[in-house]
């Protein structure tokens, strides 16, 4: 029962190293590693405070106690959580935040972002934290929030690079290809996957239109065809009425006795 008691408080951490515990549900006084599929849940509130690292960075690795000790500190605000990503793995998220040195820090709160550019001591950055001095700062302008839809697209465009990249050292390295010859693969096969996406896009495109064509053309046809028997059918009517008028407004011929009488007219007048 007392070693039962004991393991209590470690049970939240022993059940997020075995991935069974939302990101949501360790935050506040737990350091925390972010990825892309656990970013969202960071967007959703809460106060963040970022580090970006790499593992063969020496800056990172002196930083790395500091921020272990931040995470535990008791005397850190329980709203913050203390998260880390690895830039390594993350290419994406790293770009996103137009990460250009190592290690980076970022506070996150209410939809902004500041990055940390000051003292790194254990103090500097509880003050930091606990003092909201960050709220004294302006937060990144409007083109480098991450949230942004060009950030968004920085990021995909970086790792995508990245991937490049690492596929490039796979050939030469482990494949044994020339760098030129592994550039020139890399390459063909960059125009081929560009080209074959943008035919299937065109094709897409095309059977969409058609088919709006097809849909507007049997709706165009249904009123048209109505309209043309109607105009069938009235022709004669209006045929018939104008025959009508011109028959009311044509003089009837006088009739003998009329033509009697008008001749008498005449000759007692003349």
């Amino acid at each position: 029962m007392l070693l039962q008691r004991s393991l209590l408080p470690l049970l939240p951490v022993l059940l997020l190293l075995a991935g069974e515990v939302p990101l949501a549900a360790a935050r506040g006084g737990m350091r925390v590693d972010i990825d892309e599929e656990t970013w969202p849940e960071v967007l959703a509130g809460g106060r963040w405070f970022i580090k970006f690292y790499a593992p063969w960075c020496d800056a990172c690795r002196s930083l790395a106690p500091t921020w272990q000790n931040l995470a535990a500190s008791e005397d850190l605000p329980r709203d913050v959580s203390i998260a880390q990503v690895d830039v390594t793995r993350n290419e994406a998220l790293a770009g996103m935040f137009l990460v250009t040195g190592l290690p980076s820090l970022y506070m996150l709160h209410d939809g902004q972002f500041w990055q940390h550019s000051g003292d790194r001591s254990l103090p500097a950055l509880l003050r930091y934290i606990q003092q909201a001095e960050y709220a004294r700062l302006p937060p990144l302008p409007w083109y480098r929030v991450p949230t942004a839809l060009h950030m968004r697209c920085l990021g995909r465009l970086i790792q995508a690079a990245v991937r490049l990249k690492k596929l490039h050292t796979h050939l030469v390295e482990e494949r044994g290809l020339p760098s030129p010859l592994a550039y020139l693969v890399l390459a063909l096969a960059t125009l081929v996957s560009g080209l074959v996406a943008g035919l299937v896009l065109v094709c897409l495109c095309d059977l969409l239109s058609a088919r709006r064509r097809h849909r507007q053309q049997e709706a165009a046809a249904v009123p048209g065809d109505a309209k043309g028997d109607s105009a069938k059918v009235d022709k004669p009517d209006e045929a018939s009425g104008e025959d009508s008028d011109e028959l009311a407004e044509s003089p009837r011929p006088a009739t003998s006795g009329q033509q009697v009488r008008k001749r008498g007219v005449r000759k007692e007048t003349s």
